[in-house]
């Protein structure tokens, strides 16, 4: 009976452990995924984009994918920053409108972490992230949307 206490605590601890860490992992991802936000080439052209206040977070797995939905407005200009790691290039990301019509692959981009666009009229959008496999097999992806400030 001693020995099963014993075991259960250590397993509890371990997937406490375990938690912990991926939630860390995660914070850090969003952290760079964040700095995306206002580059130092931004800050050189005296650009700034504003975070929504939202991030977008998704542990993935091989070839899952996740959705993210938003809606951008008219006359603003938008930045969409991705990262699931240190390096720039471990996640793809599209950007569908609302009749699933594909607006914007980083695949086409080198897997540029990040797009800058402006939108003419509103539309709703899905954004689909999902890890580049040749390079990360599983991990967070971590999504954030900024607009820009206007001077």
């Amino acid at each position: 009976m001693k020995n099963l206490f014993t075991y259960t605590a250590l397993l509890l601890s371990l997937l406490t452990l375990g938690t912990s860490y991926g939630q860390i992992t995660c914070d850090s991802i969003t952290a760079v995924t964040g700095s995306y936000l206002n580059t130092s080439k931004d800050q050189a052209m005296n650009r700034i984009f504003i975070s929504d206040g939202q991030v977008y977070r998704a542990f993935l797995r091989d070839d899952e994918a996740s959705e993210f939905q938003s809606t951008f407005y008219g006359g603003s200009t938008y930045r969409i920053a991705t990262s699931a790691g240190i390096k720039d290039n471990y996640i793809i990301f599209e950007v569908f409108d609302s009749e699933r019509n594909l607006l914007f692959s980083n695949e086409d981009y080198e897997y540029a972490p990040y797009w800058d666009f402006s939108v003419e009229n509103s539309l709703n959008v899905t954004i689909e992230v999902k890890l580049d496999v040749d390079k990360k097999v599983s991990g967070c992806a971590s999504v954030m949307i900024g607009f820009a400030k206007q001077n």
